[in-house]
């Protein structure tokens, strides 16, 4: 066995496959989707951007009225698959852990039209589009009301706050809901991503690489920082201790969550745009102490990290739960809004993984006992 082995911890620096969906350039702070600079996409439909993340184009104005025409006539649920979610949700798991579970059964029951361009990825078009009426179901079990009427609204975040909520959102919401699922819709190879390829390089069914991939989103090192980001200024509580705070944090080592990204060198793009958008919408009392915490707690972090070889900055999920808290969401619902956009990047891996696959099978370095004999069994005595 040979000493000269070098091992790359959670495979950092390590290129594993080619991909034509997003190009992360960590060296200079840019995302680009299909070639398109991210912060350019801003401003356009969901849908616009989902279609492009998933066929490779932006479609024109007939493509977009069709593409949104299906999502909205497949995101129903039939009425049986409904009635058997709700049983699954009222048994009282976090919503992921619920979400990841009935993943596969969002597609056992096809739309009456198809979109997609082989049934692998019109199953994951059906789950995809299907997820806000499932998230919304989850919520309603939860809180033991019935669910919302379907909405007949074919704009994406329109249908998926009135499904939430029951009543019309506003157009601000609707446009800073939108521009955030934007943000999500892909990052290059992440946890969840490589996940749902790794499954799909079994030749698994794309159910189960969603439904994988939203156990890995699950975690708070990766969809979860959300919440955490949230919950640690709720602990915070004022802007005046933020300073103290980050002091403390990095003496006892703990994780200042929403702080700092594997891939960028500099600011993440993402947490650029994520951070107007809370400030445009916190306007509430609450909402605002909280983006102002928040704040606070960046500046003190990057000013008492500032001798680090490396400046760490706020990523994507560090603002993102005072958005989505003032657009109404509740925080156990943060990771599962972050999956209903990420499913169609997971979707366009899946495509791609399956168009010149190999089993994704690494190898690994043993460091236990070198090879030994067992050990012998003593001798039964004669009777």
């Amino acid at each position: 066995m040979s000493a000269q082995v070098e091992i790359r911890k959670g495979l950092e620096g390590v290129v594993a496959d080619t991909t034509a969906v997003s190009l992360v350039d960590g060296e200079v702070g840019a995302l680009y989707y299909r070639g398109y600079p991210v912060d350019e996409l801003i401003g356009h439909r969901f849908a616009e951007v989902a279609h492009l993340i998933v066929f490779g184009e932006l479609p024109n104005p007939r493509q977009l009225t069709d593409f949104e025409e299906y999502l909205w006539q497949a995101g129903r649920l039939p009425p049986e698959l409904a009635a058997s979610l709700r049983e699954l949700a009222r048994h009282g798991a976090h919503p992921m852990a619920t979400l990841q579970a009935i993943t596969p059964l969002l597609a056992e029951e096809s739309p009456a039209t198809t979109f997609g361009r082989s049934a692998e990825e019109e199953e994951g078009l059906v789950i995809a589009a299907r997820l806000p009426a499932a998230i919304a179901l989850i919520h309603a079990a939860l809180e033991d009301h019935a669910e919302h009427p379907y909405p007949a609204t074919r704009r994406y975040g329109e249908r998926y706050l009135q499904l939430l909520h029951g009543t019309t959102p506003t157009a601000t919401a609707v446009d800073i809901l939108e521009g955030m699922q934007i943000l999500q819709l892909d990052h290059g190879f992440n946890a969840s991503t490589f996940t749902a390829r790794v499954v799909t390089s079994t030749l698994a069914p794309t159910s189960s690489a969603l439904s994988a991939a939203m156990g890995a989103l699950y975690g708070p090192l990766h969809g979860a920082a959300d919440q955490g980001a949230l919950e640690m200024a709720i602990e915070v509580g004022d802007p005046q201790r933020a300073a103290q705070f980050v002091t403390d944090c990095l003496a006892q080592g703990r994780l200042v969550m929403g702080m700092g990204h594997r891939e960028y060198r500099v600011v993440d793009p993402r947490a650029k745009i994520i951070k107007g958008m809370a400030e445009r919408i916190a306007t509430e009392f609450a909402h605002r102490r909280l983006f102002n915490t928040l704040s606070a707690v960046e500046a003190a972090f990057v000013e008492q990290t500032s001798s680090k070889k490396r400046t760490l900055r706020a990523n994507l999920e560090f603002y993102k739960g005072v958005v989505l808290l003032a657009l109404g969401i509740p925080k156990e619902y943060f990771t599962a809004t972050f999956a209903a956009s990420r499913v169609f990047g997971w979707l366009s891996h899946v495509v791609e993984q399956r168009q010149d696959n190999r089993i994704i099978r690494p190898a690994a370095h043993y460091v236990g006992p070198a090879p030994r004999q067992p050990a012998r069994q003593p001798q039964a005595a004669n009777g």
